[in-house]
């Protein structure tokens, strides 16, 4: 890849399309020159943070045949040997040379820091490519480290000494295991193609999440809006209920009426005389007797309002937890037993409605 080259990014997030979309406008000033693919690899992440490499490639170097469903990845050559940089720290250069090319990377601390292409000219081109990184760190103030030459310059066996006894999927493995972000480099025309679709389809989904959420979000605002005029409403006739029962029944009541129509028709029973008596009023205070003499119940009774039906009473306590067991008392002698209306009053403790039903 004789366009081959790369450099440094950073960025406030780590999502993988924004990434993409930022060096895209970073180099969108140089397409004029001719078009460029990109890939970038992340490399480290903190928080939100990402840092990584993009890789820049000229479209017309990614037509590199590859056999059909495979999983090859296309690297350029030097890369995959930086391992052999491990005694001077993965710093130095790599360098593949054959009949033709002189491709070589320049590595510091394991990370690519420049990339070369040039024609194998004659037999001291591969010298003359060394000793122009010599000049190269010094003047930047690299460490020059150490070299790593791949020689396929000849089939003659005394002019590539390293080639035959190379395990080069040793070194790879190395390599990968030093760098993992290796990994995830695949410069082919099928991992952009790949990763363009992938984009596309986020953007589609996002746009289609988007809409639903939009939709959703009117959809809520309509039911909430609903169940607020249903809530009205409803306290809107609670609280008619309560001032009708009031007016017509117990104009001394104070506080919430739990419920007013079931209350309002007990006293039109009660006094209707309506219902077959199965529980006598005599009965009714000797329950309350019996109830009172086998429990210490520390409660006050203010009212009790009689029918064919049941009572209602009305009275207090210093806690709710005797009220409760006075109530629960009431289950063994009656078929309902319920607290209809309890309130917090100052000096008293609470105050209470109870219901009792036959």
């Amino acid at each position: 890849m004789r366009s081959l080259s790369f450099e440094k990014f950073s960025f406030p997030f780590s999502n993988s399309t924004k990434i993409r979309e930022a060096l895209k406008l970073q180099v969108m000033p140089y397409s004029a020159a001719g078009d460029l693919e990109i890939f970038p690899v992340v490399i480290s992440k903190a928080g939100r943070n990402s840092e990584g490499i993009v890789w820049y490639v000229s479209p017309d170097e990614l037509n590199i045949p590859v056999y059909e469903n495979s999983n090859n990845k296309i690297w350029p050559a030097p890369l995959g040997f930086v391992s052999q940089l491990e005694k001077s720290g993965g710093n130095g250069v790599t360098l593949w040379a054959d009949e033709e090319n002189i491709s070589s990377i320049l590595w510091q601390n394991y990370l690519p820091v420049l990339s070369r292409w040039h024609k194998n000219s004659d037999g001291d081109s591969v010298t003359h490519e060394l000793g122009w990184y010599d000049k190269y760190c010094s003047s930047q103030n690299f460490d020059r480290g150490e070299n790593f030459t791949v020689s396929f310059i000849s089939k003659s066996d005394d002019q590539r000494p390293n080639a035959d006894y190379l395990d080069f999927g040793e070194i790879v493995n190395e390599s990968v295991r030093l760098c993992p972000w290796l990994a995830e480099l695949n410069l082919s025309r099928t991992a952009l193609e790949s990763s363009m679709g992938l984009e596309r389809n986020l953007g589609f989904l996002t746009r289609a999440a988007c809409w639903l959420l939009f939709m959703g979000a009117i959809m809520l605002g309509a039911e909430i809006f609903e169940w607020n005029k249903l809530q009205d409403k409803t306290q809107e006739i609670r609280l008619r209920s309560e001032k009708y029962y009031r007016e017509v029944f117990d104009s001394t009541h104070t506080g919430r009426i739990s419920n007013p129509v079931t209350l309002a028709r007990d006293r039109i029973s009660e006094l209707k005389g309506s219902g077959n008596i199965t529980h006598g009023l005599e009965e009714v205070l000797a329950d309350f007797g019996d109830i009172f003499s086998n429990e210490s119940y520390d409660v006050t009774i203010d009212t009790v309002r009689y029918n064919s039906e049941g009572f209602d009473c009305t009275g207090s306590a210093h806690d709710m937890t005797t009220i409760l067991n006075f109530r629960k008392a009431w289950e063994d002698k009656a078929k309902l037993s319920q607290l209809d209306n309890t309130q917090s009053v100052s000096g008293v403790g609470y105050r209470f409605d109870l219901r009792v039903r036959w």
